[in-house]
């Protein structure tokens, strides 16, 4: 692949990843990462840990099995290079496994990254303003990754982060929208009931409020279900009976 091209092909990679709409589910631009990232001069396999803290998740490209199990021993275990950068941020750029630090460091996941055949790894941080959003973990033979090389992978990461981070941020606006509408749709019915109530026993709206939380709260039920009773309930029998005077 010639400079030019090459060039092209990581704008086209870049644009992808951050495509806030992700592609056909949530997960593509993840997967897609390692994919890309496979395809830097001397990365032999790769993977990304999502820093979910309810549930991390796992993403490495199809039938890459090596890769997977040492992602999953990391989460696991909760030791390596890629668990440590999802909770620091910091970039571990060509770590040898060998060196005495890395085996003091992540002794289970060192044995099981050189019995793979990896002798270094790189872990960059997938991340959008100051948000951790992940890791994406490179292995590869100590020395085979250029500093040219490592930036490359940290800007597909960095789009990815943006991807993420937007993903986030529409989910959380529905579910605080959702939130909004449901309070809205409680408060109408609430103020409704209290209305047909009042006219119904003679009371004032706030009197009527009054029996209707005495009565949700004497009944276990909630308040918005004792108001849907009054509106659809008969009037002239039942805890607020027309004839009744509270």
């Amino acid at each position: 692949m010639s400079s030019a091209d090459r060039e092209e092909h990581l704008i086209a990679a870049l644009l992808d990843l951050a495509d806030p709409a992700g592609g056909r589910d949530a997960d593509g631009p993840v997967e897609r990462l390692a994919e890309y990232c496979l395809r830097l001069p001397g990365v032999q396999a790769g993977g990304v840990l999502l820093a979910d803290e309810r549930e991390p998740q796992v993403m490495v490209p199809d039938r890459d099995d090596a890769a997977e199990g040492l992602e999953r021993i990391q989460l696991q275990l909760d030791e390596g290079p890629c668990r440590d950068t999802c909770r620091t941020g910091v970039t571990l750029a060509d770590v040898p496994l060998r060196h005495p630090d890395s085996r003091a460091r992540w002794p289970h996941f060192t044995a099981q990254a050189l019995g793979k055949g990896y002798s270094a790894t790189t872990a960059l941080p997938v991340r959008y303003r100051d948000r951790r959003l992940g890791a994406l973990n490179l292995f590869h033979q100590h020395g085979a990754l250029t500093r040219r090389e490592i930036t490359l992978g940290q800007a597909l990461a960095d789009a990815v982060g943006i991807g993420l981070a937007y993903r986030q941020d529409l989910h959380g606006l529905r579910n605080r929208t959702g939130q909004l509408q449901t309070a809205l749709v409680s408060r109408v019915l609430i103020e409704q009931a209290k209305g047909v109530l009042a006219e119904r026993l003679g009371r004032t709206p706030d009197e009527a409020f009054t029996l209707m939380r005495r009565y949700a709260r004497a009944h276990q039920t909630r308040l918005t279900e004792v108001a849907r009773r009054v509106i659809t309930g008969p009037a002239d029998s039942g805890p607020f009976a027309r004839s009744g005077r509270g």
